[in-house]
């Protein structure tokens, strides 16, 4: 398990407190169990999780996550956020290096306390808005240890389509890439 905190400052968000508490192996069942909280000047994040490893006694991971993030960022972009939302998903292997990813997102935003400057954009995204989203991601993965990584690389190519029954459609492709290479 892991504990961490952190303290900062951000030019946006203004000064950061950062706690989190992780166990990889609650139980000794190997579920991973997590709880976040980053509470900010202008934002504040908390997110709950839990992921499962042999759902249904099978090599399927299941995961289940819940956030909830409040942004009063009026001073910087013209309005105010608030959102709450979770997330299930499963996971599998295709080959030793090779799984996929499918996952439901579901958040719930509101967007109040508009500039009456702000772009027409912004005006038309004000109040209540659903995202209702599902995506996939295949991740290709060569590193020598997940948990701390010396040699090897991660790609991840991941698609997420909104608009099932909410407010929001859109298709988004994402591309990400890790390298690893000990410097000495």
């Amino acid at each position: 398990g892991e504990i961490s905190f952190g303290a900062g400052f951000s030019t946006v968000d203004g000064p950061l407190l950062d706690f989190g508490i992780r166990e990889r192996n609650f139980l000794g069942g190997g579920q991973d169990i997590r709880a976040r909280a980053m509470v900010g000047g202008l934002r504040k994040n908390y997110n709950l999780g839990i992921s499962e490893p042999y759902f249904l006694g099978r090599q399927l991971e299941a995961s289940f996550d819940l956030f909830k993030t409040t942004q009063n960022i009026q001073n910087n972009s013209t309005f105010d956020r608030d959102s709450i939302g979770g997330q299930v998903g499963v996971a599998y292997n295709l080959s030793e290096r090779l799984k996929h990813q499918l996952r439901y997102t579901y958040e719930d935003s509101n967007i109040t306390n508009i500039d009456p400057n702000a772009s027409q954009y912004i005006k038309l995204q004000a109040g209540k808005n659903v995202n209702s989203m599902i995506g996939h991601s295949f991740v290709y993965d060569t590193r020598d240890n997940r948990q701390n990584p010396n040699t090897g690389y991660s790609i991840t190519a991941s698609q997420d389509f909104s608009g099932l029954g909410g407010d929001n459609r859109f298709i988004r492709h994402e591309l990400k890439a890790d390298y690893y290479q000990p410097l000495a």
